[in-house]
């Protein structure tokens, strides 16, 4: 007797505990990241103001591995866009729920959106989810970021420790964020304007029961991006400023 292949739950956030573990299980080069991955590894988006509603899965793969993810999707019922994969599948893949509950969202390699974050080398970690330094990465990066991302962040900074690397997994690695800000000027501005805006949002929503002081930890992160030595093509382009445009404005693909 076979065993009947796994269904889709009728919860997203099931779902994406589900996927993620099931990928894990398989040993692939994938990640959970987006809003999903913040309600999985930070509690405190899960209720109070920034709790919300998730309308799709994202997940970041290895070229290697997207082949053998494609199949896991697929033997849990996923329908792929098949028109959208043949045109954007060197670097993005989509997928649909059969019912049209909701959508899987898939990067290959890298995050390219406002500003691109290589996580080639990110997506073997111990969790189900990318890094939470590159979850704080991903969410920073945007550059016409709004509540939604702020909200997130915020909580996923109340949640956890920040710490110079870290190899459990369960800490912001400081190293991970430096290394990637200190080569590329742009990256780094924006990221440097929105945890402003992080602070601003801290000061008027406030967690009362919040593990960790937010406005304490974005003047740590600052601090650190301050510190770290920078490249030389990153202290070529401080030098242009603003007066040229650091950041991308990527077109919402349609599918």
């Amino acid at each position: 007797m076979t065993d009947s292949p796994p269904k889709i739950t009728a919860d997203i956030r099931d779902e994406a505990t589900a996927l993620a573990a099931a990928v894990l299980s398989e040993g692939l080069s994938a990640r959970l990241l987006g809003g999903l991955a913040i309600w999985l590894t930070s509690p405190s988006v899960r209720s109070g103001p920034f709790a919300r509603s998730y309308n799709d899965l994202d997940f970041a793969v290895s070229k290697a591995s997207s082949q053998p993810f494609r199949a896991v999707l697929e033997a849990r019922g996923y329908l792929p866009d098949k028109f959208f994969n043949g045109l954007h599948g060197a670097t993005r893949l989509y997928y649909q729920a059969p019912a049209g509950q909701w959508s899987v969202d898939i990067v290959i390699d890298e995050l390219s959106m406002s500003h691109r974050l290589d996580l080639r080398r990110q997506l073997d970690g111990p969790g189900p989810t990318i890094s939470l330094a590159d979850l704080l990465l991903t969410k920073l990066q945007v550059w016409e970021i709004n509540r939604k991302d702020l909200g997130d962040t915020l909580c996923l900074l109340a949640d956890h420790d920040l710490a110079e690397t870290s190899s459990k997994g369960e800490d912001v690695s400081l190293t991970r964020v430096t290394d990637v800000l200190s080569t590329d000027w742009g990256f780094c501005h924006t990221v440097e304007r929105n945890l402003v805006k992080l602070i601003e949002l801290w000061s008027a929503e406030p967690f009362v029961a919040a593990a960790h002081d937010v406005a304490a930890q974005v003047h740590t992160i600052q601090a650190a991006i301050e510190a770290v030595p920078k490249s030389r093509s990153w202290r070529l382009r401080s030098r242009i400023g603003e007066r040229v445009k650091w950041y991308e404005t990527p077109e919402e693909v349609r599918h």
